[in-house]
């Protein structure tokens, strides 16, 4: 179990901190991912570009994920997944994490047994994007070998 001591001397657990963080952050998160599909990308859209993209050619395991959000907070899901499925899975993370810390320390009161762990969610993250990368980048050299 992963635990952090503060002055005060109350040791707190890592799912503790993550839920009581991602409680803060939600609302200005939604708040901004609205404002950015309803008129903040049409405005700065085009200085996102991605730099390593534009000096090699290739894209980056992130690329797609700004295009995912608008898509994401304009309710259209599916173009959203197909840009970059990362954003679709961490949306799923948060909610199941927040779901299932809300249902432990609320409702079963068993909050103290057992840590709910936080690297499964990020190694799910990480095999997501880096999977999704491996197919941008195989359907590039696909359609490059067509041409030729």
């Amino acid at each position: 179990m992963i635990s952090i001591k503060f002055q005060s001397g109350r040791k707190y657990r890592a799912d503790e901190i993550f839920y009581h963080v991602g409680k803060v952050i939600w609302l200005p998160f939604c708040m901004a991912g609205i404002w950015f599909s309803h008129g903040g990308y049409e405005r700065f859209g085009e200085q996102m570009t991605c730099s390593i993209r534009e000096i090699c050619g290739l894209p980056c395991p992130g690329c797609g994920i700004t295009r995912a959000f608008y898509y994401l907070f304009r309710g259209n899901l599916l173009k959203s997944f197909q840009l970059n499925p990362t954003v679709i899975y961490g949306v799923w993370a948060y909610i199941h994490f927040m779901a299932c810390y809300f249902y432990r320390s609320h409702v079963s009161g068993v909050i103290h047994e057992k840590e709910i762990r936080i690297p499964f969610y990020a190694y799910g993250a990480i095999g997501v994007l880096l999977i999704q990368w491996a197919v941008k980048i195989i359907n590039i050299f696909c359609i490059a070998l067509e041409r030729v």
